[in-house]
């Protein structure tokens, strides 16, 4: 059948797609609004370094716990109900910052955004299992990794022009409301739009002798080199997330940047990152594997790594390519460990498990390195420190991807639809 609807085979499931995309990309706008407002409150003195990492972390730890707990939901329960769930409590986790944005409540606030919004992912994994087949699937994950860096542009132009006119306190407003909007959007925009959980028929590889259950996931996990690509899954969500969330801060501090131009040249890097899953893409379509092809990247964001070390604190120009080079290479690694792994597992029925343990290891482990960031920058050294911290971390990566691969490579062989 010829696909027409934008490499979709029907007009319904091109909606489910566009649904899904926007109801993930508006995690984004609720999630690096804190990074956005990051200048301000450090030019203001509104809080330190190390308080301000511990939001951060707080956020990346508690959308990890939650990624695994909603991983093992969102393969039992009403996908379309948790989507909901978690969209409007991260609004409402904004426009309470809003209203009262005291450190401590500010704290309890991200905690629970980054709760909130830890139900969206792994729903979403779950519904393309169910409703599309393998080469849509295929087609849908690297359409849906556009979300992040177009997400990441949305929150920073909304934070940008909120902060030229407005305190700070206002950038979680109109985020807050934003995503309200998508919210309802989804509500009433996937009403007998898709199958959920709850109606789907049964999946094929699920069997009475329980082959489909934790232990058997487990199993599977271990067997493909998954569990020990947890390593290298929690340094492209530390590259990712880390590098661009302390952009901001890097040119306030190092270029003396106002918050508003520091923004301007943030919004820089999600444009050159939409490429990133299309460069994965073209890697992934000659090797074959979403290890090998992560593998590269991982290789090429060293050397940009190194250009930002040598010349970073000294050309603003080098330091904004070898950090755009670095995201764009990260993207294109998560979209294969993030997104393309995950949905290997659709033919053993626990798409939402694994995708739920994978994101919610990167996200543990990038909020504990995040502290260990904020440490590392309120030393002599500072930034220098930092870089070479992702240097190690990236050689790391290399090395047990590596190891990885031909595991993986049988893995998939083995459970090829």
């Amino acid at each position: 059948m010829t696909q027409k609807y934008f490499g979709y085979k029907s007009k319904n499931q091109f909606f489910t797609f566009l649904l899904c995309w926007l109801a993930y990309a508006s995690t984004y706008v609720c999630r690096l609004n804190f990074s956005a407002a990051m200048p301000e409150l450090q030019a203001n003195a509104v809080f330190s370094e190390t308080r301000i990492a511990a939001v951060s972390s707080v956020f990346f730890i508690c959308y990890g716990i939650g990624q695994f707990v909603s991983g093992l939901i969102g393969d039992r329960a009403d996908t379309r109900k948790l989507v909901f769930s978690g969209l409007l409590i991260s609004a409402l986790c904004n426009i309470g910052i809003f209203l009262i944005h005291t450190y401590t409540p500010l704290l309890l606030f991200w905690a629970a955004n980054g709760i909130a919004q830890s139900m969206v992912w792994t729903p979403i994994l779950k519904i393309a299992s169910l409703n599309f087949d393998a080469p849509t699937r295929e087609k849908f994950g690297i359409d849906m990794s556009t979300t992040v860096p177009i997400g990441t542009l949305l929150s920073y132009a909304v934070s940008l022009f909120t902060l030229l006119c407005l305190p700070w306190q206002y950038v979680f407003l109109t985020c807050g409301l934003y995503d309200l909007l998508i919210s309802a959007v989804w509500l009433f925009g996937t009403r007998r739009r898709f199958v959920s959980k709850e109606n789907a028929p049964p999946v094929k590889a699920q069997k009475s002798d329980g082959t489909n259950g934790l232990g058997a996931t487990f199993k599977a996990a271990l067997s493909g080199g998954v569990l020990l690509m947890l390593i290298p899954i929690v340094i492209q969500g530390t590259l990712k997330d880390s590098v661009t969330q302390w952009v901001p801060a890097f040119f306030a501090n190092t270029f003396g940047s106002n918050t508003s131009f520091s923004l301007l040249l943030t919004m820089l890097l999600p444009i050159v990152n939409v490429t990133g899953a299309y460069f994965a893409k073209a890697v992934h379509k000659k090797l074959h594997s979403e290890i090998g092809t992560s593998m590269i990247f991982f290789i090429i964001s060293i050397l940009f790594l190194l250009i930002l070390k040598l010349f970073g604190t000294k050309s603003m120009v080098l330091a904004l390519i070898s950090m755009a080079g670095v995201t764009n290479c990260m993207f294109a690694v998560n979209v294969m460990l993030i997104t393309m792994v995950p949905l290997q597992f659709s033919k053993l029925g626990n798409v939402s498990t694994i995708g739920g343990l994978l994101n919610a290891v990167a996200y543990i482990g990038c909020g504990a390195l995040n502290l260990l960031a904020g440490k590392l920058l309120e030393t002599q050294n500072g930034w220098n420190s930092l870089f070479w911290m992702w240097i190690a971390i990236a050689v790391l990566a290399v090395a047990v991807s590596a190891v990885c691969i031909p595991m993986w490579k049988r893995f998939c062989r083995k459970n090829a639809e």
